[in-house]
């Protein structure tokens, strides 16, 4: 099934104070890339299911107004009661859209920089995926889509390193906007972009992950990333052209050519379908290592493909034949194909 984006609605108490380089809760077992603070904020009571904040701050204009307000070049520090509500909203538009690993990985970091739009992304190496969320002017929290991360793109960063995701244009503000996710080492306490007439947007940071976007789509001139004292510890040569580090969708089946895997089996024939516009080229070279997750019944796969650069006709697409190892021997278990949600049985093509 193709991802679709969908509303998901929950109501956000948006508390900010101040702005600066704000490191998010990192997942388990990852430390912040810096050592820099965000400002204290006062933690407003919440439901457990992520509903209506109580406190008098949930309807604070002035707080509310910064995250809808213009775009600033510094990220807003959010304190945890609200990132842990656009966090469950994206683990909930997760579980719909994408399956169960996806909505169970933690939050890394939530990106906020007014304009009324945030970017969460939930990691857990190797499986990442970005959130884009939109906070209407009653405070509520929409969720306008997500979408896997290519595990070749989001490897972690050693030490004074960084990589760069994903640098996309929008058309989701007014305007336009420029949207960069990376990974950086330990060594770096914040990342900054310098763009259009030399202006500096700080990324948010944690986990070894950062952030950032800005209005339309000026020329990046420097991507650095710099240490506690502002020396630079890592760049990267401003790309020429977007670098796109999402997953497409696509559906996958046994290959009827061979015979069915059984018992101690672990090569899989499989027939993979992009099903992301590709002007009839086939997704060689694009395809992704699958993601598995095992149970005592089932072994789910998950397979990704990196689209095209820029726009491509719909001509559809053949299926394609891959061929890949289970991590464990199938052991007699139901193959299923976890690009549906519910995840399909893999034994026969999908309907339709």
């Amino acid at each position: 099934m193709r991802i679709v984006s969908r509303f998901l609605v929950l109501v956000v108490g948006l508390v900010l104070a101040g702005c600066g380089f704000v490191p998010s809760p990192p997942p388990s077992g990852s430390g912040p890339i810096g050592t820099i603070p965000g400002p204290p904020t006062q933690a407003p009571s919440t439901t457990a299911s992520g509903g209506p904040l109580t406190s008098e701050a949930a309807s604070s204009a002035p707080d509310l107004a910064k995250l809808i307000g213009p775009w600033q070049a510094s990220p807003l520090p959010l304190g945890d009661p609200q990132i842990a509500v656009i966090s469950d909203a994206c683990a909930t538009a997760a579980r719909e859209q994408l399956g169960e690993a996806e909505a169970n990985l933690p939050t890394t970091l939530v990106d906020a920089r007014g304009v009324g739009v945030a970017t969460a992304i939930l990691s857990d190496d190797p499986r990442a995926i970005e959130c884009l969320v939109r906070i209407a002017g009653d405070g509520a929290a929409h969720v306008d889509g997500v979408i896997r991360l290519a595990p070749s793109a989001t490897g972690p960063a050693e030490e004074s390193t960084m990589t760069l995701t994903t640098l996309v244009a929008a058309d989701d503000v007014d305007g336009g906007r420029t949207l960069a996710i990376g990974r950086v080492g330990p060594n770096a306490s914040r990342v900054e972009f310098v763009v259009g007439d030399g202006s500096t947007v700080v990324a948010t940071g944690a986990g070894g992950w950062f952030s950032a976007w800005w209005p339309g789509s000026p020329r990046v001139t420097a991507i650095r990333a710099v240490d506690d004292s502002g020396t630079a510890v890592a760049t990267l040569a401003p790309p020429t052209a977007e670098i796109d580090g999402r997953l497409g969708a696509a559906s996958w089946w046994l290959d009827p050519a061979f015979p069915k895997p059984t018992g101690d089996d672990v090569t899989i024939h499989a027939m993979v379908l992009e099903e992301a516009c590709a002007s009839g080229k086939t997704p060689a070279g694009r395809i992704e290592p699958p993601m598995m997750d095992f149970s005592d019944t089932a072994v789910t796969v998950t397979i990704g493909i990196r689209p095209l650069p820029g726009d491509q006709d719909c001509q559809g697409n053949a299926p394609f034949p891959l061929t890949f190892d289970l991590d464990e021997p199938l052991a007699g278990r139901t193959l299923l194909d976890g690009g549906e949600v519910p995840p399909r049985d893999a034994s026969k093509p999908p309907v339709g």
